[in-house]
């Protein structure tokens, strides 16, 4: 080019070209407001296309402007609609915009195109873990795993499911393959902490949680999650300041307002516990167990009996070592004492028998000499799995006891409860339904935590104790003669011996 002659002006579509060259290279560079201004430009200066569009769209999801993405992906697919990755990108948007159903069709429309896309099952796992679909999830990412057996984030999100499907030693393997495969991985760092708080293995999980904050220092769910572990610990106070570093992070946190709740209560600071738990409540969280968080310091009144999935969770996840913490640390022993008490009250044995609140089958295991036939009860499925492996029981259900009592059509020689009512505090519907499915003569045998006075108090640790005078009144109620009330501990609590009652009726 001679001197001083001025450049000739590009032609239109090669300025059109470099322009959304340039928008390109902003979006790569992560200046996404200078992206989206030029696409936005662009798409006012040229007649819309397929790529500018999904670009446009996809700058749009990453600067957090979802509904605007959502409409400039779905304008792109009306120009083509075989376009997978749009398909999977709408899919991303949807989720966040909460409209899980469209989401899980915008996966699917892609899959059709393109069946063995893995980001697209791996996504469209995720959509059916927010669903609670947890064994179609995990199909979902089989599949992507059996494709691409090296993908660190399918592996993550396994485990997820697989801890929806309450396979918890699988989901745990499935992290620490994650971790194999991406050792810096946080997400899966804060997963895996929160399996083995889940296990009780609680300095591994510290660790875990600590690795992982490293990594992404403001993450709230971990803050949250490490507060757990160090409850586990008995470290309260610092529970305490990993859960206000939670609510730091993300101050409506109903979760992290309720544990922070728990770490107050066990370090004696009452008032503040009430109001931690106020506060989550305030946030959304279960106004039930709350409630009854609530009434157990005798800022509520008490309820009846314990919030039932309360005692589901608190059981499910208590399951794996339910029968060493029991007999190993609380020195538990009533099965053996009601044991020889129906013994005493029965000796010549062959009797039909229910274990109401059987758990892992402690009880069942002690009584089975006994029966004829046994039969457990339990709200925890989790329980029941390990009392199904014990062998001893002819059946199991799965039922409230109250509930069971109502409509169960058999008879009974025995009814057995053994640290079930430590969880219901009006037990006249249970006196009642007992002595509905028991024979003349029946025994309902029986332990619970002693209270003075005539009724039924729900304690700070939110287990129930009931007096006597109360459980003589509902016998004679419900037409049962008192054979024997022993005197003595249930089990230990903090190395020192809780005070019970063993009783035996007999229905007339």
């Amino acid at each position: 080019m001679a001197p001083g002659r001025p450049e000739a002006p590009l032609p239109a579509p090669d300025r059109l070209a470099a322009e959304i060259a340039r928008a390109v290279e902003l979006h790569r560079n992560g200046r996404l407001a200078d992206a989206v201004a030029l696409y936005r430009a662009l798409l006012v200066q040229a007649p819309a296309g397929f790529e500018l569009l999904h670009r446009y769209g996809i700058a749009l999801y990453q600067s957090g402007r979802f509904d605007e993405a959502a409409a400039a992906i779905r304008q792109a697919l009306a120009l083509d609609s075989g376009a997978a990755a749009a398909h999977t990108n709408l899919g991303l948007v949807l989720r966040k915009l909460g409209r899980l159903d469209e989401a899980l069709a915008s996966y699917g429309e892609a899959l059709v195109l393109m069946p063995d896309n893995v980001e697209a099952l791996n996504n469209r796992g995720n959509v059916l873990i927010a669903l609670a679909r947890h064994a179609d999830a995990l199909a979902d990412f089989d599949r992507a795993l059996a494709l691409k057996p090296g993908y660190a984030e399918a592996h993550n999100n396994r485990g997820t499911a697989l801890t929806g499907l309450q396979r918890y030693d699988e989901a745990l393997a499935s992290y620490d393959r994650a971790l194999a495969l991406k050792p810096h991985y946080a997400d899966a760092l804060r997963n895996r902490g929160g399996e083995l708080v889940r296990a009780h293995r609680y300095r591994e999980a510290l660790a875990s949680f600590d690795r992982s904050l490293t990594l992404v220092p403001d993450d709230a769910t971990a803050y949250g999650s490490r507060g757990d572990a160090l409850m586990g610990l008995g470290r309260h106070a610092e529970a305490l300041a990993s859960y206000d570093r939670a609510l730091a992070r993300e101050p409506e946190r109903a979760d992290a307002h309720r544990h922070r709740g728990d770490a107050l209560a066990a370090l004696g600071r009452r008032d503040e516990a009430i109001a931690a738990w106020r506060q989550a409540r305030a946030a959304g969280d279960d106004t039930g167990e709350i409630d009854y968080a609530l009434a157990a310091l005798g800022a509520e009144p008490a309820p009846a009996v314990a919030p039932r999935h309360y005692v589901a969770s608190l059981f499910d996840q208590y399951a794996d070592r339910f029968d060493a913490h029991l007999t190993g640390e609380l020195h538990y022993r009533t099965p053996t004492v009601l044991r020889d008490a129906i013994a005493h009250a029965a000796p010549a044995g062959g009797l039909a028998i229910v274990d109401l609140g059987c758990g892992t089958g402690l009880v069942g295991s002690a009584v089975r000499p006994l029966a004829r036939t046994l039969v457990g009860v339990d709200l925890s499925a989790r329980m029941l799995d390990k009392a199904r492996a014990r062998g001893c029981y002819d059946d199991l259900v799965r039922a409230d006891i109250v509930e069971f009592l109502s409509w169960y059509g058999g008879r009974f020689d025995v009814a057995v409860a053994a640290d079930v009512f430590i969880y219901i505090g009006d037990l006249a519907r249970v006196f009642d339904g007992v002595a509905r499915v028991l024979e003349a003569g029946g025994l309902f045998v029986f332990s619970v935590e002693a209270a003075d006075g005539d009724g039924y108090v729900l304690r700070p640790s939110r287990r129930y104790a009931h007096s006597t005078a109360y459980l003589q009144a509902l016998a004679r109620e419900a037409d049962f003669a008192v054979v024997r009330i022993d005197e003595d501990a249930v089990r230990q609590e903090s190395g020192s011996d809780v005070d019970g009652r063993y009783i035996v009726l007999r229905r007339r």
